[in-house]
């Protein structure tokens, strides 16, 4: 009785750390003054960036989890910009999540612009630049270890754009409560790799945005569905 009395209470111990640890994410790197994912202003854009596809092309768990985020944290007036290359299969990320978007939440397609070519999180942002240059307020939908991570791109790509940045509802208390715990464990062991890897990958991202910078970004987009 004692064992699984010890077991229970170092489950729930595992948990509420989880939970806190979470929400500290998603505060994380913000002023106090922008804290608050209920307020929305207008000319808002939300950020949703990409993660690998089902090979069937539909939106995955994460995909709809990062979609329902984006749309709780803006109201009709708010722009998405959905970003991601076609890393698995033929579509894009951003297509893929564009279009859960539009048949799921009825988004109207002409709120939506798509960010196509980037392969990675940091490329999500870099290549998203030319996109948010207009938005009076940057969001970034994802879970919140996640948005943290990016929200720290922005400002080391864009000084001036991660000063308009505000929460998203990333978080919320007893959502996906046995996976905050192993996001937050993977987040720990992952930092260090990133850290190392992040320096190569800025290398390689300014040659793709070099390539990239001769094309004219959409500011709108007509989504299938």
């Amino acid at each position: 009785m004692r064992v699984v009395l010890a077991a229970l209470a170092a489950g729930l111990g595992f948990v509420a750390w989880g939970e806190w640890t979470t929400r500290r994410a998603s505060r994380s790197g913000l002023p106090a003054d922008r804290l608050d994912a209920r307020v929305v202003e207008p000319g808002e854009v939300v950020v949703v960036p990409g993660f690998r596809s089902s090979r069937g092309g539909r939106a995955n768990a994460i995909q709809r989890w990062r979609v329902r985020i984006a749309v709780r944290s803006t109201d009709e007036a708010g722009r998405f910009v959905f970003t991601g290359g076609p890393v698995r299969g033929s579509r894009s990320e951003a297509s893929v999540m564009a279009d859960h978007a539009v048949a799921r939440f009825g988004v109207a397609p002409e709120r939506i612009m798509l960010e196509q070519h980037s392969r990675t999180s940091w490329e999500n942002i870099a290549f998203s630049l030319p996109l948010l240059a207009d938005a009076s307020v940057v969001k970034i939908a994802s879970n919140s270890f996640h948005a943290r991570r990016l929200r720290a791109y922005l400002a080391t790509q864009s000084p001036q754009l991660a000063a308009r940045l505000r929460r998203a509802a990333d978080y919320r208390f007893g959502e996906y409560f046995w996976a905050k715990p192993l996001l937050a464990v993977h987040e720990l062991v992952a930092v260090r790799v990133r850290a190392a890897a992040l320096e190569r990958e800025f290398g390689a991202t300014s040659r793709r945005v070099a390539e990239q910078s001769g094309r004219t970004a959409p500011r709108s987009v007509a989504v299938s569905g």
